[in-house]
């Protein structure tokens, strides 16, 4: 289909012409009323509207442009007032959105005129709109959105729905991208074009940081990156394009449908669908690296402008050679001597001193560490540090101290009890758990058996299990 098949050959009209600006205005007003009164908006109101949006510019100086015979129904000029004079522009621009196919005027009961929008209206002031807010772009939305539709119910229960809505997800992702790369190109254009540093700063700070880092490009790197989908949705996908039953229930899904009229067109387009979605996530990395490319280019083509404005900035010898040609004009008027300074902003340049120089550099003393001493240990210190030293010693349990704990009792027996080791103090008690401990790793001259009978012994405020203990044979006597 054409575009002009959809749209009337006038369609655009609207947007050319001196009064361009006033009528971009108009329809966005038009499609802000649109979406509260969604079917159909009362001609008072508009014609309202638009007499205080006329009457506004007219009141800021804008020179717009009237044809005589769209004011032809009013009063003759002497007797017309201004208040008719903007109702008559009003009701003129109305019939100019009529004629070139932007609205259409329907009669409903009591004879009341409404304004409807045609569906082609709707969708370009939604563009109009959309380009004119600047809104911030959810990047991630796109890839969480397809997603959703390859791995939720309705990837189950209408599995060619799923993929049309994923891939329509996808190639709307992919635009927005192209879109921004573009948007970069657009503005290291604009930037380039400057005349002044001020302007170059005004861009870069203004239009560039806040249209299209705080609201892209930082948002595409940061929060709004779609690692957290990507090899999701390109593990699914793969999966896909080799299940044969998946593509055989797909194929079904969308013949029930009505999606497609045979099984082949159904199969062609369905894998079409997938190898396109994974050729655009694919490449996701080839279009981050351009885009980030853009980027730096327009940061340097930023810097580069205001350092070359900065070198080739007017001077003070020209500054003065306009004012005296300026002065020297024949034709320029007497000047004031009060008006004579603000021609020409002179620079304060102070002069040289000791504070503008670069001090020089000193060399770095070496490191001088503060002397060492060494105090003398008293004797008394030291031997109470051996004393303690030697207290410790004396506390600490070792395999050698266990292994004397148990030997002692057993001596020459072929067994005892644990119930012969019952603890008296705390030390005993610690020795005794290492009895257990030691008894199990096969490298003391003990080993424990456990008593069948399970009985449990009690030593003051503590509980042990009776076990047997018997002395281990080495090999070497097992061998004589």
């Amino acid at each position: 289909m054409k575009l002009f098949e959809v749209v009337p050959e006038s369609f655009f009209r609207l947007l050319s012409g001196t009064n361009k600006q006033l009528n971009a205005e108009a329809v966005q007003l038009l499609y802000e009323h649109a979406k509260r009164e969604r079917f159909g908006i009362r001609i008072e109101l508009m014609r309202d509207l638009y007499q205080e949006l006329i009457e506004s510019w007219e009141a800021l100086g804008a020179q717009l442009d009237w044809e005589e015979e769209q004011l032809s129904d009013q009063a003759a000029p002497g007797q017309v007032i201004m208040e008719e004079v903007s109702r008559a522009k009003a009701n003129s621009l109305i019939r100019r959105l009529e004629s070139l196919g932007w609205i259409e005027l329907e009669t409903r009961d009591r004879y009341e005129v409404y304004i409807v929008l045609p569906h082609y209206t709707i969708r370009m002031l939604s563009l109009i709109q959309e380009l004119c807010e600047g809104r911030a772009i959810e990047y991630q939305r796109y890839a969480f959105a397809t997603y959703g539709m390859l791995s939720g119910e309705e990837a189950r229960e209408r599995p060619a729905m799923a993929v049309r809505e994923a891939l329509s997800h996808t190639i709307q992702f992919d635009r927005e991208l192209f879109t921004l790369y573009n948007n970069m190109k657009h503005h290291m254009e604009q930037v380039v074009s400057k005349k002044s540093i001020q302007e170059v700063l005004d861009h870069h700070f203004d239009h560039y940081q806040k249209n299209i880092v705080e609201n892209s490009y930082h948002r595409l790197k940061t929060s709004d990156h779609v690692a957290r989908y990507r090899h999701q949705i390109l593990d699914i996908v793969q999966r896909w394009q080799l299940d044969s039953v998946w593509m055989e229930q797909a194929v079904q899904d969308g013949l029930a449908g009505g999606l497609y009229t045979n099984a082949e067109e159904a199969e062609t387009h369905l894998r079409q669908s997938l190898r396109d979605i994974e050729a655009i996530y694919l490449g996701l990395d080839d279009t981050f690296y351009r885009i980030d490319l853009r980027h730096n280019q327009y940061l340097r083509s930023s810097y580069d402008r205001a350092r070359y404005l900065s070198q080739h900035h007017q001077g003070l010898d020209r500054k003065l050679a306009s004012i005296l040609e300026t002065l020297g004009h024949s034709s320029f008027p007497p000047i004031q001597e009060k008006d004579l300074i603000p021609l020409s902003r002179l620079q304060h340049i102070q002069v040289l001193n000791e504070g503008s120089l670069l001090p020089v550099r000193r060399k770095r003393l070496p490191h001088q560490p503060e002397e060492h001493l060494v105090l003398p240990i008293p004797d008394e210190v030291r031997e109470q540090l051996r004393s303690e030293r030697i207290e410790r010693l004396r506390k600490a349990v070792t395999r050698k101290k266990v292994d004397d704990f148990v030997l002692l009792r057993l001596q020459n027996k072929d067994h005892i009890e644990i119930a012969e080791l019952a603890p008296r103090d705390v030390e005993e008690v610690l020795l005794l758990t290492y009895v257990y401990l030691y008894g199990q790793d096969g490298g003391s001259p003990y080993r424990i058996e456990r008593n069948q009978e399970r009985v449990i012994l009690h030593a003051g405020p503590y509980r042990f299990c009776n076990h047997i203990i018997r002395p281990r044979i080495s090999r070497g006597r097992q061998h004589v």
